[in-house]
């Protein structure tokens, strides 16, 4: 079984009105119309998005929409989801729920109750997730989940990697913390297994993606290019983590106040 992931942040014609609003955050905000024709083409193909739980492992091909942050315009990503009869994952910044820009805590439930599925995306969002101690990324993971949980009455086994980068110590973390399913931003089709936890590839549109490589995408063609720069921004990150610090940091001011 293939499995399509295609991770979104958020879906805004007012990016400074929705989730964070640091520089590294805007290539990933797309206005109504680009998600509306990205969607238009990718549903084209798989007719509905389902959650984990509702997969079908009958099914050839799969298809599953992630939306990460926890912005507020995840409201209206639903909405547009629902008219198509499809149901997406929302990936939540705990520490940021009832603050400006965000979700609160009245809205996460009202997306549960609609069939979406709420998952962690850490408790502070910290960039470089992948080089968090053990302890931390634990601290992180189940701080999240309990907000979550005392929010929705139910048990948390989802969640989205800050930065999307992983490690084997990262989905240990997410073992420890009772995680079951968690997503990444590794290009791919297939879902592996490690420490008993599920880990999801994902394609990862910007909004300068093209249509026609998100058609491209939704017949898992351009993999190996992803792929390969993926590996090269990887080794970047490690030969050069200094410089790469410094960079997030001087570029990370938030304007909106967490």
């Amino acid at each position: 079984m293939d499995l399509y992931v295609f991770k979104y942040h958020e879906v805004t014609d007012k990016p400074n009105k929705s989730g964070f609003t640091n520089k590294g955050a805007y290539p990933y905000k797309h206005t109504k119309l680009q998600f509306k024709d990205d969607l238009e083409i990718i549903i084209s193909k798989f007719y509905k998005s389902r959650t984990v739980d509702k997969i079908k492992k009958s099914k050839k091909e799969n298809l599953i929409l992630t939306f990460d942050d926890g912005g507020n315009s995840a409201m209206y990503i639903a909405s547009e989801l629902e008219k198509l009869n499809s149901r997406g994952h929302f990936f939540i910044v705990t520490s940021l729920i009832n603050k400006n820009n965000f979700l609160t805590a009245k809205q996460i439930k009202e997306l549960s109750n609609r069939g979406h599925l709420i998952g962690s995306h850490s408790h502070t969002h910290p960039t470089l997730f992948r080089d968090l101690s053990m302890e931390k990324k634990v601290f992180e993971w189940t701080k999240s989940k309990k907000i979550l949980e005392d929010i929705l009455d139910q048990k948390i086994i989802t969640a989205s990697i800050p930065g999307g980068d992983i490690n084997d110590s990262t989905i240990e973390s997410a073992s420890r913390s009772g995680i079951k399913h968690l997503f990444t931003s590794e290009p791919g089709l297939k879902i592996w297994v490690k420490y008993g936890v599920n880990c999801y590839p994902a394609f990862c549109p910007k909004n300068t993606t093209s249509k026609k490589l998100i058609r491209k995408w939704i017949n898992g063609r351009g993999l190996f290019k992803l792929k390969i720069i993926r590996d090269i921004k990887n080794f970047i990150k490690i030969v050069f983590k200094p410089i790469y610090k410094f960079n997030l940091f001087f570029f990370s001011t938030r304007t909106n106040k967490l």
